[in-house]
C-alpha cells in the first residue's frame, strides 16, 4: 500500500478536522467574533485591549483582564485589586482607586501601591502620599492624622522620604498615589486628632494610570465591522470578523471576486487562538465552505480571501 499522501489529501484531512473540532455556531457567525463583543459593567463599557475575565483570552491583550463588582470594573495587579472609576479611551488612561483603602483606611496588610510596568505607568498628574501606621504621637508634626483600633495613631503625608521623622515614629508605611487635582481641594489638617473622613474621601477619588498596549491597529478593524483580539500563540493582533480571523481588517466581500457564482454555505474558519494563518498548498487564512458534491454528499471547498489555487 502506498503510504504517501498527496497534498490534496492532506488538505482535505485538515479541513475535515477543522469542521469537527471548531464548527461555526448556529447563527452562522465566527465564534470569536461573538465572544469578543464589548462588555458592560454598570455604566462603563470595555473592549480591546481589555476583556472581561469571563471572556476567552483571545478577546484582549495579555494582562488587561477586568472583573466586575457592584457595577464597577475591577483590575487585579499583584496582590492588590483596584476599582476602575473611569476610562479615558483617547488618552489611554484608567482612573483607579485601591479597593482595600476604599473600604477602610485601617489596613490589615501593609502593602505599597505597585504597578506592573510592562502593562501600566503612573500618570504625570499623580503625587506620592504615604499612610503611616502604629505611630508614636508627636505634637510637632502637622500632617493629616487618623486612628485605627488595632494599630493606634496614624498619619497621611505627602512626599515623605526616608529621612523624614515619620519613619522613626511609625512602624509601618504604605505608599499610595493620589491625583494632584484632588490635592488642590484638600482642606488643611484639623486641629483635632481625626482626619479619617478627609483621607478616605481623597483616597476614594483615586489616581490615574496609563496603559501601554497599543490600540492603533484596532481602529481599522472596528471600522470594517470587526472586533479586535489577540493571538496568544503568535503574539499578534487579530481582527475577528463574522466570517473568520484577519490580520488587519474585515474584507469588503465575504466571497472573493474570483469565485462569484457558487452558492456557499458557511462552514468552519480557524480562529487566531487555535489556527491562525495555516498555509496549505499555498493558502493562507483559509476559509472552509461546503458545496454539494456527487450523490448529494457535501465536500469542503477551500477558498482564499485573495486567491484560489489547487494543490500540485
Amino acid at each position: 500500500m502506498d503510504l504517501t499522501m498527496s497534498c490534496s489529501s492532506l488538505s482535505l484531512f485538515f479541513l475535515l478536522s477543522l469542521h469537527i473540532n471548531f464548527p461555526m455556531p448556529t447563527s452562522g457567525y465566527f465564534q470569536p467574533f461573538l465572544d469578543c463583543a464589548p462588555s458592560n459593567c454598570g455604566d462603563e463599557e470595555i473592549s480591546y485591549p481589555f476583556r472581561h475575565v469571563t471572556q476567552p483570552s483571545y478577546c484582549g491583550y495579555p494582562g488587561y483582564e477586568l472583573g466586575c463588582y457592584r457595577d464597577n470594573f475591577t483590575l487585579s495587579m499583584g496582590s492588590l485589586e483596584y476599582q476602575v472609576i473611569h476610562i479615558y479611551w483617547s488618552e489611554q488612561i484608567l482612573e483607579v482607586a485601591r479597593s482595600d483603602l476604599s473600604k477602610d483606611i485601617c489596613l490589615q496588610r501593609y502593602v505599597d501601591t505597585t504597578l506592573n510596568f510592562s502593562l501600566f505607568n503612573y500618570a504625570v498628574t499623580d503625587l506620592n502620599y504615604t499612610l503611616f501606621y502604629n505611630c508614636n504621637s508627636s505634637s510637632t508634626l502637622r500632617p493629616y492624622r487618623f486612628s485605627c483600633p488595632a494599630s493606634g495613631d496614624g498619619y497621611f503625608a505627602p512626599n515623605v522620604d526616608h529621612a523624614n521623622p515619620l519613619h522613626e515614629l511609625c512602624n509601618f508605611s504604605v505608599l499610595v498615589p493620589i491625583s494632584s487635582i484632588e490635592v488642590l481641594g484638600l482642606p488643611p489638617p484639623s486641629k483635632g486628632n481625626n482626619d479619617s473622613a478627609t483621607i478616605s474621601k481623597v483616597l476614594n477619588e483615586g489616581f490615574e494610570i496609563t496603559w501601554i498596549a497599543t490600540t492603533s491597529q484596532c481602529e481599522n478593524c472596528t471600522i470594517s465591522g470587526g472586533r479586535c483580539g489577540y493571538g496568544w500563540t503568535r503574539q499578534e493582533f487579530n481582527c475577528f470578523c463574522h466570517d473568520g480571523a484577519y490580520s488587519i481588517a474585515c474584507p469588503r466581500s465575504l466571497v472573493p471576486a474570483s469565485v462569484p457564482s457558487i452558492p456557499l454555505v458557511p462552514g468552519i474558519v480557524p480562529s487566531s487562538m487555535y489556527a491562525y494563518s495555516h498555509p496549505i498548498c499555498g493558502f493562507q487564512f483559509a476559509k472552509v465552505f461546503q458545496r454539494e458534491g456527487l450523490l448529494g454528499i457535501p465536500f469542503p471547498l477551500l477558498v482564499n480571501s485573495k486567491t484560489t489555487r489547487s494543490c500540485p
